[in-house]
This record gives C-alpha cells, sequence and structure tokens, in this order.
C-alpha cells in the first residue's frame, strides 16, 4: 500500500506545482520550485514494487530494495544547493522564464545534469520498470491455478487495470508535454490521472482490504487459500500414487494407520470384504478382522523398515458366499522432498490367475497319471505280447499247430485287453477335459 501512496503523491506534487504555474501562486511560494523533480525518479520503482508486494503478499522490505532509491537521492543530493539559496535567486528564475503548464520540465536545469537527460533518464527508468512489473505479473500468473483459487481472478484483473492506466497516463503526459500547447488540454489530463488514482485506490481498499488493513482483516480467506494449496498439493501427490501404482485397488495410509487416499476401486473392494466404506482420516485397523489385524500390522512395520511386501491372499467375502484371491502389496511412500508420508497398499483380484493355476495342477496330474498308466498299465499286455511273438519267432523250439493257436488266442486276448485300456484313458481324459 505504501509504493500506491508514492506513487499517487508523486502526482498530487505535481499538480499543485501546476496548479501554482496556472494561478501565478508559484511567487508567493517560489521554494516550492522543483520540489516533485527528484520524486519523478520513484514512479517507476513505486510502481514495481507495489504489483511485486500485492502478488506476493510482502510486508518487508527486502534486503535490496534501497537500490531502487539511488535515482532519487542522487537527484535530491545534486539540487541541494538549489533548494538552500534564497527566495531573491528562485524568483529572478521564474521571473526570467514564459510560465506555462511545461514550464517546470523545459526551463530549468535540475542541479548539474541537464534538463534533457533528467527527462530522458526518467522517462527511460520509468519504462523500465514498468516491464519488469509486467515481468513479475505474467511470471506469477503462470504459477496459479485460478480455476481453483478463484480469488486471485480480482487480484489479476485489478492489476491489468492500474498497469494499463499506468501506461496510458504515461503516454499522454509526456505527449502533451512535448507536443502540445494549450494549458487546458494538461489540465484536462492531470485531472484525469488523479481521478483514476483515485479509482485505483477505492478499488483497493474495497477488494483487498488486507492491504490496508492487516493481514488479519482477510485471515479467513488466506486460511481457506491454505488449504486449497494443501488439497492442490495433495491430489498431486495421490496422481503420482496412481502412476506409480501397478494395482487396481489403491489405498494410502500415514504411519498412525488413518486412511489418507483412496480410489473407487478400492472403496468398492473393501466394502465387499468387510461391509464398510472408507473414509478419510478414519483409523484403517477398526475395520479389520482379527486375522487380517494380524497380518497387516506385519506387513505394515516391514514396510516402514524398506521392505516392499508382496503376497497373495484368500479372503472371504463379507457374506461369506465365496472367497476371492488378492494381490496385494505394502510399499513406504514418500513426498518428492524425502519425507515419509505413510504406506501404500495395493491390491489386485487373482481369482482368474488362482483359477488358471488350480487348471494347471490338474493338468500336470493328468500327465503324471497318463506317464503312470503308461508304465504300468499299458506295459503289462505289451510285455506279453512282446513275449508270446519271441516264443513264435525262436527257430529251436518246436511247435505244433495246437501250440500255435493257443499262443495266438492269447495275443488276440492281450490285444483286446490293451484295446480297451486305450479306450478308458482316451474317456477319463476326455472327462478331465471337459471338467
Amino acid at each position: 500500500m505504501v509504493y500506491l501512496f508514492i506513487s499517487n503523491t508523486i502526482l498530487i506534487l505535481t499538480s499543485i506545482l501546476y496548479w501554482l504555474f496556472s494561478t501565478k501562486l508559484i511567487f508567493q511560494y517560489p521554494h516550492y520550485l522543483r520540489v516533485p523533480g527528484p520524486f519523478f525518479y520513484l514512479t517507476g520503482p513505486s510502481m514495481f514494487l507495489f504489483v511485486r508486494t500485492l502478488l506476493y503478499r510482502e510486508t518487508h522490505f527486502r534486503k535490496n530494495d534501497w537500490l531502487h532509491t539511488i535515482p532519487f537521492v542522487i537527484s535530491v543530493i545534486e539540487l541541494i544547493p538549489f533548494y538552500f539559496s534564497g527566495a531573491e535567486h528562485k524568483l529572478g528564475i521564474l521571473q526570467n522564464s514564459d510560465l506555462d503548464f511545461a514550464t517546470h520540465i523545459t526551463n530549468f536545469n535540475e542541479g548539474f545534469i541537464g534538463k534533457d537527460l533528467h527527462y530522458l533518464f526518467k522517462a527511460g527508468s520509468w519504462a523500465i520498470y514498468f516491464y519488469f512489473s509486467l515481468k513479475v505479473y505474467f511470471t506469477f500468473r503462470k504459477k496459479i491455478k485460478t480455476d481453483i483459487i478463484s480469488d486471485y481472478n480480482r487480484k489479476f484483473a485489478f492489476l491489468r487495470f492500474f498497469l494499463l492506466t499506468k501506461v496510458i497516463g504515461f503516454f499522454l503526459l509526456n505527449i502533451t508535454t512535448l507536443f502540445a500547447h494549450s494549458n487546458q488540454l494538461y489540465t484536462s489530463i492531470l485531472i484525469a490521472s488523479n481521478f483514476i488514482s483515485l479509482i485505483n485506490i477505492f478499488l483497493l481498499a474495497f477488494e483487498y482490504p488486507e492491504m490496508i488493513y492487516g493481514k488479519d482483516f482477510y485471515s479467513v480467506t488466506e486460511n481457506n487459500r491454505e488449504n486449497l494449496m494443501k488439497i492442490v498439493m495433495s491430489q498431486t501427490e495421490n496422481l503420482k500414487f496412481l502412476e506409480n501404482s501397478r494395482h487396481e485397488a489403491n489405498i494410502l495410509l500415514d504411519v498412525n494407520y488413518r486412511v489418507i487416499y483412496f480410489n473407487k476401486l478400492a472403496e468398492i473392494k473393501f466394502c465387499e470384504l468387510y461391509n464398510h466404506s472408507l473414509q478419510l482420516n478414519d483409523n484403517f485397523t477398526d475395520y479389520l478382522d482379527p486375522v487380517s489385524k494380524d497380518n497387516f500390522f506385519t506387513y505394515f512395520q516391514q514396510s516402514l523398515q524398506g521392505k516392499t511386501i508382496q503376497a497373495e491372499e484368500k479372503f472371504m467375502l463379507h457374506n461369506e458366499s465365496n472367497f476371492t484371491w488378492l494381490q496385494i502389496s505394502f510399499t513406504a511412500h514418500y513426498a518428492e522432498n524425502g519425507k515419509l508420508i505413510g504406506v501404500s497398499i495395493g491390491a489386485t483380484t487373482i481369482d482368474a490367475k488362482r483359477k488358471m493355476e488350480q487348471l494347471q495342477a490338474k493338468y500336470l496330474q493328468s500327465l503324471d497319471e497318463l506317464a503312470w498308466n503308461s508304465s504300468h498299465i499299458l506295459r503289462a499286455p505289451v510285455a506279453n505280447m512282446m513275449g508270446i511273438l519271441q516264443l513264435l519267432q525262436e527257430t529251436n523250439i518246436s511247435l505244433d499247430e495246437t501250440e500255435k493257436s493257443h499262443f495266438l488266442k492269447h495275443l488276440s486276448s492281450e490285444v483286446k485287453g490293451l484295446d480297451t485300456v486305450i479306450k478308458d484313458m482316451v474317456g477319463k481324459a476326455r472327462k478331465d477335459l471337459d471338467n
């Protein structure tokens, strides 16, 4: 607020000086001559510092802010001899000059530096500080999400109006001073500039009273803004937490087992298991049955010690109608600054996976049975057939027709038995596949 006061004070000082010139009262108050001159070096810094302090809610000077006053101090120092000169000297200067609306700019030198250089320095200083004011505004504007922190929209709107009026006033005053020759026009511009400055002050007073009456006046809004920023930061952490998770259901707990965050699938799955709805800030252990609670404490403490827990657990649904398998993980969760937030619990339903594993186990069991049957049940008739064929092929053994017929009957019987065994095995395999 003090910077806005300085900015408007300079305009008021200039208006007073012009009024003294236009009414010839300057001859009664000659010591007012050149008083506003050095203050023009503060127009740019006061504008820049006002924008910065309004956006960043600064209440104290920064360490290097005094550097902005160096041109003003130099101008005052070089004008000290003139300020301490007598009234006769100043009246002599006034009587030898043609007084008009631009006399204090065009006719009088300021100390040791010529009037043209001073005018150039002041205009250049204002332009540089206007650039830095815009830079501060746009830099801060990019950092604030106004769709979340809506009260900054009004502040940005005020600063746009403030900077717009400053640049319009700057160009109008300078163009009128350098190129126009109408006291009436200059008077109108001064009146308009003062009126706009008053509008800026009233807007600030009614829209942002904390800048005038102190930060406690608007503490409720400030607290709301801080809470919103905390929510934004928390949601950002939650999004990163979800991005890094491989599970469909995710819950984040602090070190005291209180629920910080959970997604929709976690809420649904938890309700299916325990018939409870998850609530933020609730103690997670209050929902668990004794068996689940023991496992939870074990996994939680191990994860806090730096271990990543991966387990597959079988849970009964709350209505005891069925079981479900979950792949769960416990992992310590940290913020970007390395501070421990708590433990993240991830869960994924693996009923299909477990069913496939059971089918695979049955398939392997069937293969084992097939291998056993092949080595035992099939082996017996095959061995008998091989023995009969070996006897029939022996040249040292003489067999009559009756004996040969008897062996052929045995061979036919073993073939039929082998065929029956193979059919039984194929039928059993088909039945297992159908199941």
